[in-house]
């Protein structure tokens, strides 16, 4: 049973260089968690790249570590992660994956 703590969070991460466009956006949004990095060097704001996680995904905190690893890098995917837990339980796989 997948527990909402929240029903609507959004929580913006200003990073720097580390990460594409400096700043990772993370929505929490019911049954839906989508991640956004948004441009701050170029004064736009505007999303550079957005990808967005269903909680009841087996493999949602996989999914998540890569994503922002491949857009930034694992400390920052982890630290996004600790967030997200704090937030939202999310299934954890079994042993083996399946």
């Amino acid at each position: 049973m997948y527990i909402e703590k929240l029903n609507t969070m959004k929580k913006t991460f200003k990073i720097g260089e580390y990460v594409i466009g400096g700043i990772i956006e993370v929505v929490i949004d019911k049954n839906v968690i989508t991640i956004n990095f948004r441009d701050m060097f170029g004064g736009t704001n505007k999303v550079l790249d957005t990808k967005s996680f269903a909680i009841t995904d087996r493999n949602i905190e996989r999914d998540i570590l890569f994503y922002i690893s491949d857009n930034g890098t694992s400390y920052y995917a982890d630290k996004v992660l600790e967030y997200i837990k704090t937030k939202v339980e999310i299934p954890k796989l079994t042993q083996f994956g399946w």
